[in-house]
C-alpha cells in the first residue's frame, strides 16, 4: 500500500474504507458546501491517522468546484514534494487528462474509485499474471468486459494463448474476486472499478 497522499472527492465517493488505507498515508477529504453530514463510521475510522488525515469543507458551491480545489491542492504538493505519490479517490473521469498530464512530467499520480483497487494493486506486484489480467480488464471499455464467468475465464485463456492450466485460470478469478475487484451475482459478473 501507498505512503503517499489520498485525496478523497467526498462528493462522489462516500463509500471511504479508510481502514483499508496503510496508517502512514495522508488523507485528505473534500467535502461539499452543500453536504451536511459525515457518516459517524468514517469519523471513527479517521480517528487512527491522527493529524495524518484533514478535512476540507469546499466553500461556495458550482459545477466542478470540488474539483477545482483538489487540483489546486493537488499541485500545491507537488509543487513543494515532486516526489510523492498522489491518489484521487474519486469516479469522476474528469480528473484522467490532468492526471495523464502530470504523469508525462514524471509526476506521481493517478485516480481509483475504491480503495480496494490499492491492495488489487499490492497484490499484483507479486503476482505477474493476475496483474496482466488486473491490467487488461481496466483498459477494456466497460460494455466490453465479460458479463458472465466463463466469458471471462475463456478471455483470461486466450490473453495467455491457452497455454495457462485451467486451475490457473480460476485462481486468477478467485484472487480479482477476493480483491473485490470483481463479484457475481446471479450468474453476473460487475466490475468495481
Amino acid at each position: 500500500m501507498p505512503k503517499g497522499l489520498v485525496l478523497v472527492d467526498f462528493e462522489n465517493v462516500q463509500q471511504v474504507e479508510l481502514s483499508r488505507l496503510d496508517i502512514g498515508c495522508r488523507v485528505i477529504i473534500f467535502v461539499g458546501s452543500q453536504q451536511k453530514s459525515v457518516p459517524l463510521e468514517l469519523v471513527r475510522s479517521s480517528q487512527k491517522f491522527g493529524d495524518r488525515i484533514v478535512w476540507e469543507q469546499v466553500e461556495g458551491h458550482g459545477r466542478n468546484a470540488l474539483d477545482f480545489f483538489i487540483a489546486f491542492h493537488l499541485g500545491r504538493v507537488f509543487e513543494k514534494e515532486p516526489d510523492s505519490e498522489c491518489i484521487i479517490l474519486s469516479r469522476d473521469k474528469g480528473f484522467d487528462p490532468l492526471l495523464r498530464y502530470l504523469m508525462k512530467h514524471g509526476l506521481k499520480c493517478r485516480r481509483i474509485e475504491h480503495i480496494r483497487e490499492l491492495e488489487a494493486d499490492a497484490a499484483a506486484q507479486e503476482d505477474p499474471a493476475y496483474r496482466r489480467v488486473l491490467e487488461l480488464l481496466r483498459r477494456a471499455e466497460k460494455r466490453s468486459r465479460p458479463r458472465k464467468r466463463k466469458t471471462l475465464a475463456r478471455l483470461i485463456a486466450s490473453l495467455f494463448q491457452k497455454k495457462i492450466p485451467q486451475e490457473e485460470v480460476d485462481r486468477i478469478i478467485s484472487r480479482l474476486m477476493s480483491s473485490g475487484m470483481i463479484a457475481e451475482e446471479n450468474g453476473v459478473v460487475t466490475y468495481r472499478f
